[in-house]
């Protein structure tokens, strides 16, 4: 036996059935024989049943409980039988020549104890933390503070990364990821294993320091990729990732370089320091609300203290800084109570208006106990009424910060997601489809394909979306037509050609981020670096029932704020457009003009629908600017009359105030002249 491949889950289903798919065709690819362990450590996302059912060469071990990293790597390794051992992270891609690349490597290096490959982020971008210095204090007060990071090219501070050294050249380290490690079964038999002390993390490098210390080496080799969908598995966990990384570093200290007192003091300030800051990352949204709505409560008690009484500080000096302290924690107390800055309420108003009552006779109540808030007695009905309002718009103004940066339901974004397919075969196809019927909420727009044959670029596949290139264009294609996803279908292209893509494409300098995704076979689900989205066909029945039944622009509400952005806008633009025609008089500004005046007397909108051949659709008034103006091929005419419908009726039923104003910007600013 050649290799023996071994990994191990926990929850993360969908990236395991990437990975074996990959070891599969890496030991066919390379002709080696192997055998491929999978220990699962008690997943709840049925990831043993997909492996018994879609993989039954695997070696399944179905743990009942998540016994850590390290002991259930041992468990498969006393088992394995292969002369060289791989542990093998489950969200990981092997490149079809990953194996026989690593196993002739080993071959050829006898007192190589372990070795590991060139690991990639989902972006094609190099993972620094494929190959490590040891952390001895030095390297992990460097590490820890921050300093590694400042000064990433110096050989003093960068011990622990490595970053000084070259990516593309093969040379002995000190450590390696635990997430791709070819073992030697030498180096196996001296060590053990893995130290099942470590829970997660540590265990790697401390493998690697015993396997030095038995007089073998570690190498680092540059020739061959692996993609790594970094912590994938501990996203799904409730450990404190931080905590547990920093701790595991004071194991392998304590372990290896003698007790040191004063280090053990600094180790556990930096891991309350980076926990602590680890924390605010977290909760950063919910931190960025709560200040906002502090600021918004502060600024209103101002605004309100000069509007009664004529100053900013108008109230008796007792009451400083009482009136702005003991408002902005009822509400906070209240907000929290009914979970107002839980991510699913965070932008919500209602919880506003439920706190109302219980912050009103909160307030109302202290200022009858309390002499230092008595004297703003009569202010309390404004600051509690004023403050509501506040907040309210504070949410606003974020749920249209969030629209404009993300997309998502009430939103033009989805239509912005510009989307290439690498491949033109049958999955390929049956991706597009899915995208293409999966609805227009979908977020896709799909640009076109990527072929292996130069000949056939402009050959049209599907509707008129054509062949865009070859993979060696795609770094091109993708700066040209502004594309933010690639997808690549698992039998596109070898795994080895979409890693060399995907480095190219990041070492191009592109201006925008962008997204690689892998289908496995037979799949309706997209790998990419943080997270697996599923794609469904529209016309499915579980697609149909989530479909709503009620447009928002035909609500009472919304059309009283659509009116009201109607007249504001016309009015402010009918005069200024009328001066500069009046001075250069152009066809294009007389028909806008007409187009406001409609509007002024109601019989058109600023935003709202696009004319299409469906001129029986009575949802909400044909505007100056749609949605369809928004996508860069309605002056092209691209757009058939269905797809306008669609973008039609998606407008009717998430309509915001939000979306009009978002729709308003974008055309405004557009660089397109329709």
């Amino acid at each position: 036996m050649d290799i023996s491949i071994i990994i191990v889950n926990y929850n993360v289903r969908e990236f395991l059935r990437g990975a074996l798919e990959s070891v599969r065709r890496s030991l066919a690819a390379g002709g080696l024989s192997g055998e491929v362990f999978v220990v699962d450590n008690a997943s709840r996302d049925e990831s043993t049943e997909m492996v018994a059912k879609e993989f039954p060469e695997v070696k399944l071990h179905a743990l009942h409980e998540n016994i850590g990293f390290g002991r259930a790597n041992n468990l498969a390794m006393r088992e394995a039988s292969g002369e060289y051992l791989l542990i093998l992270n489950p969200d990981t891609i092997l490149g079809e020549d990953t194996l026989r690349v690593m196993f002739d490597f080993m071959k050829s290096h006898p007192k190589c104890g372990v070795s590991g490959c060139k690991l990639l982020n989902a972006d094609g971008s190099f993972q620094t933390s494929c190959r490590r210095g040891f952390p001895t204090p030095w390297a992990s007060f460097t590490k820890l503070f921050g300093l590694s990071s400042f000064f990433p090219n110096s050989q003093r501070f960068a011990q622990y990364n490595l970053t000084y050294l070259p990516v593309d050249q093969t040379y002995e380290i000190d450590a390696l990821a635990g997430a791709f490690m070819i073992l030697s079964r030498e180096a196996f038999e001296k060590t053990g294993g893995f130290d099942e002390e470590y829970f997660m993390y540590g265990e790697d490098i401390d493998l690697c320091y015993r396997i030095k210390k038995a007089g073998l080496s570690v190498f680092y080799v540059h020739s061959t990729s692996t993609v790594h969908f970094k912590g994938e598995s501990t996203r799904r966990s409730v450990l404190n990732e931080v905590k547990v990384f920093y701790e595991a570093m004071h194991i392998f200290v304590r372990k290896h370089y003698g007790k040191n007192p004063l280090f053990s003091i600094v180790l556990r300030f930096g891991i309350a320091v980076r926990s602590l800051i680890a924390l605010i990352k977290k909760y950063r949204g919910a931190l960025a609300l709560a200040i906002a709505d502090g600021l918004a409560i502060t600024c209103t008690i101002f605004l309100l203290s000069l509007w009664t009484f004529g100053a900013w500080f108008a109230l008796p000096g007792v009451d400083y800084p009482w009136v702005f302290i003991i408002p902005v924690a009822i509400w906070f107390t209240v907000l929290l109570g009914l979970g107002a800055y839980q991510p699913e309420s965070r932008r919500r108003s209602k919880p506003i208006i439920l706190a109302m009552p219980a912050a009103l006779i909160i307030l109302s109540s202290l200022t009858y106990f309390f002499k230092e808030f008595a004297s703003s007695r009569s202010l309390v009905l404004e600051i509690t009424g004023a403050s509501a309002i506040a907040m309210i718009v504070v949410r606003f103004v974020f749920r249209f910060i969030d629209r404009i940066r993300f997309g998502g339901e009430g939103s033009a974004r989805p239509l912005l997601r510009r989307t290439l397919i690498a491949g033109t075969g049958a999955e390929s196809l049956r991706i597009a489809s899915l995208l293409l019927g999966s609805g227009f909420t979908r977020r896709y727009q799909l640009i076109g394909f990527i072929d292996g044959d130069l000949s056939h670029i402009g050959k049209p596949l599907v509707d008129t979306i054509s062949i865009k290139g070859d993979l060696r264009m795609l770094a091109k294609i993708i700066a040209e037509e502004k594309v933010t996803q690639v997808i690549f279908p698992s039998d596109a292209f070898t795994y080895s050609d979409m890693l060399a893509a995907m480095q190219h494409v990041s070492g191009a300098g592109l201006s925008q981020e962008v997204s690689f995704n892998v289908v496995p076979q037979a799949s309706d689900v997209l790998l990419s670096r943080s997270k697996i989205e599923l794609i469904a066909p529209a016309s499915s029945p579980e697609s149909l029932a989530l479909m709503p039944l009620e447009y928002n622009v035909q609500k009472m509400s919304h059309r009283i704020a659509k009116r009201f952005l109607d007249v504001i806008f016309a009015v402010i633009a009918y005069p200024i457009i009328g001066s500069v025609n009046l001075l250069a008089h152009s066809e294009k500004r007389s028909e806008l003009l007409d187009e406001l005046r409609q509007v002024l007397n109601g019989r058109r909108s600023i935003v709202g629908l696009s004319r299409s051949a469906n001129q029986g659709t009575k949802l909400a008034k044909i505007g100056v600017v749609s949605l369809a103006d928004i996508t860069g091929n309605h002056a092209a005419g691209n757009l058939r009359a269905e797809d306008i419908d669609q973008m039609n009726i998606y407008y009717a039923r998430h309509h915001t105030i939000g979306m009009d104003i978002e729709i308003l910007l974008r055309r405004l600013f557009s660089k397109e002249k329709s």
